[in-house]
């Protein structure tokens, strides 16, 4: 079947009603309308029979039928509401962006995340979990300062300069904060350094590492907020790493930490460089593929453009698939 024929699913929370403009932004997404509606004009292009959906129902709904689904639509009021479209798609038999639901579950659960890079030969700092209904130790597993925050959940949502706790106590304050909003809570071991995100793709079932992004946040411990994130407050910068040696290491790790989830499409790991340590912190399978985006950061210093990006992406989870 020619790429024009096939029928696609665009689900994301801002995927446009009109194809004229993007949806009015919500104050707490900033720039995310944008970014939507930039990926719906680049699937549109590419196959003219593209239909845009905010809501999954429209997979159990709608008389079409979907040759594949492109899915940014990351998080929604429920638990573990991330992996619902891809088990849902798993179950419809329908081929979709990203990667499996348990591939997926790993990446949401900071927990899992860390078990599988310590297999991987990964450092990370030494952490505790704490369900949103569970007690809090008098005692901590280990020495702080502490960095506190959910143990599911992305975009930086509930972190902040406060979520660096000097002592128990500071900490202990942040968990029942995290867990009167019935969030499960990670505590690791505050790592001072700077942050790193390192974008890797498959093109042609070949894996492409782009270039390393360096994050540098104006906030007490360098620090990156959700409002940052999303271009509602400044303090955050974002440059291609120039440190070649810094660069040769990432790929190591990114190659080991690999090796344990496939298939998959795209993903970013993120670092934080400390002054003798590369901590390995998490990895995401639905990251921001906006101008404005690390991702798009870094494909531009390889003279990529995001529309060229999202293309090679999208035609390699299709040839992956089988749908071309």
């Amino acid at each position: 079947m020619n790429i024009e024929d096939l029928s696609i699913l665009f689900l994301a929370k801002f995927a446009p009603d009109n194809e004229e403009y993007p949806l009015t932004t919500e104050h707490t997404d900033g720039i995310y309308a944008q970014y939507h509606f930039d990926i719906y004009k680049i699937l549109q292009k590419l196959c003219p029979k593209t239909i845009c959906a905010r809501d999954p129902s429209i997979l159990l709904n709608s008389k079409t039928q979907f040759h594949y689904v492109f899915s940014l639509l990351n998080r929604a009021p429920y638990r573990n509401s991330e992996i619902f479209v891809s088990s849902l798609l798993e179950y419809l038999s329908i081929p979709y962006l990203g990667s499996r639901p348990n591939m997926r579950a790993v990446a949401e659960d900071k927990h899992l995340a860390k078990i599988v890079a310590q297999h991987a030969g990964l450092h990370t700092p030494v952490w505790m979990v704490i369900e949103a209904n569970e007690m809090i130790p008098n005692i901590p597993l280990f020495e702080g300062p502490y960095f506190v925050k959910p143990r599911f959940g992305a975009s930086s949502a509930f972190i902040d300069e406060s979520s660096i706790a000097d002592n128990w106590n500071q900490a202990t304050v942040q968990i029942r904060r995290l867990q009167k909003n019935n969030l499960d809570v990670i505590v690791e071991q505050f790592a001072d350094g700077i942050y790193y995100s390192v974008p890797l793709y498959f093109k042609n079932g070949q894996l492409i590492h782009l270039p390393s992004v360096k994050e540098t946040s104006s906030l007490r411990g360098n620090v990156v907020t959700y409002r940052q994130k999303r271009k509602l407050d400044t303090g955050l910068t974002r440059q291609v790493n120039t440190d070649f040696s810094l660069e040769k290491e990432f790929v190591k790790l990114a190659d080991s930490f690999l090796f344990e989830l496939q298939p998959l499409d795209y993903t970013r790991l993120d670092f934080i460089v400390t002054s003798n340590q590369i901590e390995f912190i998490e990895f995401n399978l639905c990251c921001n593929l906006g101008k404005q985006s690390s991702f798009c950061i870094a494909a531009n210093k390889m003279g990529l453009c995001q529309e060229e990006l999202v293309t090679d992406i999208f035609l390699s989870s299709m040839h992956r698939q089988k749908v071309l």
